[in-house]
C-alpha cells in the first residue's frame, strides 16, 4: 500500500515510517525538513493548506495518515486563528486533495482532548465530546469533516484519539512539551521535577511507537468508520510518574511540589477494549521501559 503521512517530519511520523516500512511504501509531507533517520529522503516540503501542492502530493497514494497539526493547548489559546487554520482548514484541504486524487482511505490522528473533563473513567469512545480547549475544539471539528467526507464522497476513514503519548524524540526545547519530556529533561540536567499540586492527578501514557502500531493496524483493517482510543488503559498519577523517572534516572533526582494548575483535568485514562477487539491492538512498551530510553543514547 502507498501511504502518505502528513506531518512527516514529526515525532509520531518517525515511528510511523519505521512501522510501515516492512509492508508498505510510505512518504511524507511537512513544512520542515526531517531530522529523524526514518523520515530522511521521504518527506516533500509543502503546506497542507496549499490546495494545489497537496493535490499533486496526494496523487498515487492509496491511503493518507493525517498527523499534521498544531498540537499545543497553550499555543491554541495564544493564537486561536492559527490553531483553526492548521487543524481545521488544513484537514479540510487535505481531505479535498485526497478525494480529488482518488485516495481510498483517510486516517485522522485526533486527540483525547476532544473529551474535555471526563464524566467517568476509563473514557470510552462513546463518552460525550466536550473539549475545554481551543485545541480540543479544533480537533473535534476536524473529526466531523473527516466523517462528512466519508458520508458525502464514500471515502473510507478512521479516527485515532491518542491520550498522552511520549517518546525521547519529542523536542525538549519546545515550551509546549509534555510532562514526561519536561520531567526527563530536568532529571537529566540535575533540576528538580516540579509537580503542580499534590500529584494525585492521573494520565494515560502511551509510547509513540505503540501509537504508530495502532495506526498501522487501523490502516490495514478492512473495517470502515472506526473511532479508536489510543491509550494503555493504565492510570498513572503525576507523583508516580515522577517517582518512576527518579527510579530510572542514573543521577540523583529531587521532586518538588508547586502551586496547582487552575482548571486542570483531574483524572484521564482511556478505555482500550475497542482497539483490541476491532484491530487487535495492545501496548508493548511499559512506562518504565519507555522512560529508560530517555537516559540512553538509543532513541
Amino acid at each position: 500500500m502507498k501511504v502518505l503521512v502528513t506531518g512527516g517530519s514529526g515525532q509520531l511520523s518517525s515511528y510511523l515510517f519505521e512501522e510501515l516500512e516492512k509492508e508498505h511504501e510510505a512518504r511524507g509531507v511537512d513544512l520542515r525538513e526531517p531530522v529523524f533517520d526514518s523520515a530522511k529522503g521521504k518527506v516533500d516540503i509543502a503546506d497542507i493548506r496549499d490546495a494545489e501542492a497537496m493535490l499533486d502530493i496526494c496523487k498515487g497514494a492509496d491511503a493518507i495518515v493525517h498527523t499534521a497539526a498544531q498540537v499545543s493547548v497553550q499555543r491554541s489559546t495564544e493564537d486561536p486563528a492559527f490553531d483553526v487554520e492548521t487543524n481545521v482548514l488544513g484537514t479540510v484541504r487535505t481531505l479535498k486533495a485526497a478525494r480529488d486524487a482518488g485516495v481510498a482511505k483517510f486516517i485522522f490522528i485526533s486527540s483525547a482532548a476532544v473529551y474535555g473533563d471526563p464524566h467517568y473513567v476509563p473514557v470510552d469512545e462513546e463518552h460525550p465530546a466536550a473539549p475545554l480547549s481551543i485545541y480540543g475544539s479544533s480537533k473535534l471539528s476536524a473529526e466531523y469533516f473527516v466523517r462528512a467526507f466519508g458520508s458525502s464522497f464514500g471515502m473510507k476513514w478512521a479516527i485515532v484519539r491518542p491520550f498522552n503519548f511520549y517518546s525521547p524524540r519529542a523536542d525538549p526545547k519546545s515550551p509546549y512539551s509534555g510532562v514526561i519530556t519536561k520531567f526527563t529533561q530536568n532529571a537529566a540536567s540535575g533540576l528538580p521535577l516540579r509537580i503542580e499540586g499534590d500529584g494525585s492527578q492521573t494520565r494515560d501514557f502511551l509510547h509513540a511507537a505503540d501509537v504508530a502500531r495502532l495506526v498501522r493496524l487501523t490502516l490495514e483493517s478492512k473495517r470502515d468508520g472506526l473511532t479508536l482510543n489510543g491509550g494503555s488503559g493504565q492510570a498513572t498519577s503525576i507523583l508516580d510518574l515522577a517517582k518512576t523517572v527518579k527510579k530510572v534516572c542514573p543521577r540523583p533526582v529531587n521532586i518538588e511540589h508547586v502551586a496547582p494548575r487552575t482548571a486542570d483535568i483531574k483524572h484521564s485514562v482511556a478505555k482500550v477494549e475497542r482497539a483490541r477487539e476491532m484491530v487487535g491492538f495492545s501496548t508493548r512498551i511499559s512506562l518504565e521501559e519507555g522512560l529508560k530510553a530517555f537516559f540512553s543514547r538509543t532513541v
